[in-house]
């Protein structure tokens, strides 16, 4: 084989072990951080919910205390 040849299998040789590793840190994600980023939206939702029912009561109260 010339130099070129050479040269060429060794970036292939790169290229394959750059995919393995990617392959790898996608099934990690995959496995493990998309479970922990679900309970984190999870708790953030409730906590909008908890926010926007609090600042409704704020707002409403007024008017039901001007009603009685």
């Amino acid at each position: 084989m010339d130099q070129k040849d050479l040269e060429t299998q060794k970036r292939l040789g790169q290229v394959e072990t750059d995919v393995k590793i990617i392959r790898n840190d996608i099934d990690t994600i995959k496995t493990n951080h998309l479970a922990h980023i679900e309970t984190n939206v999870s708790k953030i939702d409730s906590r909008l919910w908890w926010v926007l029912a609090l600042l409704v009561a704020t707002l409403l109260t007024p008017f039901v205390t001007k009603m009685f």
